[in-house]
């Protein structure tokens, strides 16, 4: 669901604010409680830790269902394909079919929009909820996505196939017309104080409606039981393996530690905990992560710098700027970097279209710390500077060259654990090129070190780098770059990198690029 802070609250709140109110997210109905929910196994503080490490072995692929695929047509009520704000017809059975794509792309997560029941009609006659975000029952599936069943299914049929599901959920606020809002029973269940005005002050964000939608009120301790019950019962019911948490900045951090210590101890220990918080400032941001205990943030600081570096053409040195305020965060290594989503126009549309500068994102993107999280259709080349542009159903085998880049970047981070495990150390920084060793999963592990370098000018550039001092590369070793083949040689712990216009380059030591043979019959 969109937000209203990019760098700042205000920015972002200008740009879209009109435009959020019709599409972003709500519902209406009755909503039963799930009050009966029991604890799950509970998982000691470190093994915790230890288990969520292996996120970082994941890539996730963000689905908005509605707009993935029409796997069942029976469920079709109020789909009109042409129209930007309707329903179009995705569903669950529409991922259930589509899994051997998304797992043959190299994702090993999948995050999926909202299946609650929303919001039955539209609102001013014209914008659906076919998006999720405007809950009317928080207990059941919503029509135009199947069932429960058809939900179960889906997990199963994913974790059969090794993908991990992140559910979205919302917990800020109820849909447009919540029958749950307007009985008087709960009236202490919501704020009262009108919509937010100023969207730089933190107690509006976290008391005040976002465009209408009834507010939460989170320090009540009977929404809190609820939202614990709730929440715990699905991942009980469902088997799931995560939630994105949407509008995270706009509860009270109170709420929060609360609520994630209660879901930490009901879930499996690798569940993992991963919010959104809009916002460009990594400190603002990695609060969550320390006072919220979130396991993970949606890493918005980074995507705004690669916006600007990649798709705008600014300064490289804006990456390694970047990454020096990794410590704000509690885990930067589970941190959820990404280069579009439906909230934010997609990259291609920023970059002009211009389909270099993409593929250098990507090359950043899938080589980089973190569990990088790919939009449906980034791998086609989508556009879309806004909603609902970014929002369009998703166009398979539209670029089967970018798709297959895509893979080939995927197998590299699968095949190559220092791009999943590694510690990120920088090489080297100027206006136009960036360089970064991948070394090892500790200062112990000596087994591989990868190199990544990125030219962002529309030229050729040459660098004469040093290594690192924490580099085991000796004099003669020879580095091949894993996307186009060429190679470099150590030489008195050197390395002389050439460049193409917008090109990125993975070396590893002594492998030849892989390439695909056809197989004799």
């Amino acid at each position: 669901m969109a937000r209203n802070s990019f760098r700042t609250p205000r920015a972002f709140a200008a740009a879209l604010i009109a435009g959020l109110l019709a599409v972003s997210g709500c519902g209406s109905g009755p909503i039963a409680n799930a009050a009966g929910a029991q604890p799950m196994v509970v998982a000691d503080a470190e093994a915790r830790t230890r288990t969520l490490e292996s996120w970082r072995d994941d890539v996730i692929y963000f689905v908005l269902t509605d707009r993935f695929h029409n796997g069942n047509r029976s469920n079709d009520k109020d789909v009109k394909p042409n129209d930007p704000h309707a329903y179009h017809g995705g569903d669950l059975d529409g991922v259930i079919q589509k899994l051997p794509y998304i797992k043959e792309l190299g994702a090993t997560a999948i995050w999926i929009t909202p299946v609650n029941d929303n919001k039955d009609d539209a609102l001013v006659n014209k914008y659906w909820g076919f998006h999720g975000y405007w809950t009317k029952d928080f207990d059941s599936v919503d029509e135009h996505l199947g069932d429960e069943a058809k939900f179960k299914q889906l997990v199963r049929e994913a974790h059969a196939m090794g993908i991990k599901v992140v559910l979205d959920i919302v917990i800020n606020h109820a849909g447009y017309d919540s029958p749950m809002a307007k009985d008087p029973k709960y009236h202490d269940w919501f704020h009262h104080n009108g919509n937010v005005q100023n969207w730089e002050d933190q107690g509006q964000l976290e008391y005040h409606d976002i465009h209408g939608l009834p507010d939460f009120n989170t320090e009540n301790p009977e929404v809190i039981k609820f939202m614990e019950d709730t929440w715990s019962g699905w991942i009980k019911r469902a088997n799931l393996d995560g939630f994105r948490i949407d509008t995270v900045k706009h509860v009270p951090m109170k709420f929060w530690s609360k609520f994630n210590a209660t879901i930490k101890q009901r879930a499996p220990g690798n569940f993992l905990l991963l919010g959104e918080v809009l916002h460009g400032d990594a400190g603002y941001v990695g609060a969550y992560t320390k006072e919220g205990k979130f396991d993970s943030v949606f890493d918005f600081p980074m995507y705004f710098t690669m916006a600007d570096v990649f798709a705008r053409g600014q300064s490289m040195r804006k990456l390694g700027d970047r990454l020096k305020n990794d410590g704000a965060y509690g885990n930067p290594d589970l941190l959820a970097p990404f280069l579009d989503n439906h909230d934010v126009p997609r990259f291609l549309s920023t970059a002009g279209g211009d389909e270099r500068k993409l593929r250098l994102a990507l090359a950043f993107l899938l080589t980089m710390r973190g569990i990088p999280t790919i939009y449906y259709g980034t791998e086609n080349g989508m556009k879309g500077a806004g909603e609902p542009e970014n929002r369009e159903d998703m166009k398979f085998g539209s670029n089967p060259s970018l798709t297959n880049y895509v893979r080939k970047l995927t197998s590299l981070r699968r095949e190559h654990a220092p791009l999943r495990r590694g510690r990120m150390l920088e090489m080297w920084q100027d206006d136009e090129v960036y360089g970064f060793s991948r070394l090892g999963a500790s200062k112990a592990d000596t087994s591989e070190e990868v190199v990544v370098f990125l030219n962002n000018s529309g030229r050729e550039e040459r660098r004469h780098v040093p290594l690192r001092a924490e580099s085991k590369l000796a004099d003669g070793a020879v580095l091949v770059d894993q996307l186009n083949g060429s190679r470099v040689t150590v030489a008195n712990r050197h390395l002389d990198i050439v460049l193409g216009p917008k090109e990125a380059k993975v070396f590893i030591v002594g492998q030849a690029r892989q390439t695909t043979k056809p197989r004799k019959r």
